[in-house]
């Protein structure tokens, strides 16, 4: 056999396979009758084997989200509108990082990222958050030699931010201190 006729026959045979894959040849590629009449069931949805129709029944939406926001347990007191409120007043606490602290004559300032991606400068009194949150202190690193001489970090740098709002089971005021890390 020439090398000219195996490959006549190599594509040949190649053809006919792809032929009876995509059943094109009605002769060897033909279905069970019994298949198109019946009804198949898969889930919750009954399928047709011409159609499929999506039953929702027992699913959950797609469209919601897996993690749900939890239930503030503390209401929101606004004691100031909007019209005074600051740039620091635009986001969530959590979205704001610690970036660099400074003491500038004896004044600790901190500067803050916002989820922006503008930096702030933030002292002791101003406000920040959606919460009305107000900066009670910002405090530095505490680095303490114990008696074998170690280096012991006492305390983290932060910033302590207190928000004031509701119990909204005893309608009472309650104070919050809320922290801002690195």
């Amino acid at each position: 056999m020439s090398l000219k006729f195996i490959k006549v026959i190599g594509l040949l045979f190649v053809l006919l396979l792809t032929l009876l894959t995509v059943g094109i040849v009605p002769g060897f590629a033909q279905q069970d009758s019994a298949s198109d009449d019946s009804l198949q069931v898969q889930g919750t949805a009954v399928v047709d084997s011409d159609s499929y129709a999506y039953s929702h029944r027992g699913r959950r939406d797609p469209f919601n989200p897996l993690v749900q926001k939890k239930d503030v347990i503390v209401g929101k007191i606004s004691g100031r509108s909007a019209k005074v409120k600051g740039p620091l007043e635009k986001f969530e606490l959590t979205q704001y990082r610690l970036v660099a602290l400074l003491v500038i004559k004896g004044n600790p300032r901190a500067m803050v990222k916002g989820p922006d991606g503008k930096g702030y400068t933030v002292s002791v009194g101003d406000y920040i958050g959606i919460n009305d949150g107000i900066v009670k202190n910002i405090e530095t690193k505490v680095v303490d030699i114990d008696e074998n001489g170690m280096r012991i970090e006492t305390s983290p740098d932060r910033i302590v931010v207190e928000e004031v709002g509701i119990d909204t089971l005893t309608d009472k005021k309650v104070k919050e201190y809320r922290y801002i890390v690195m």
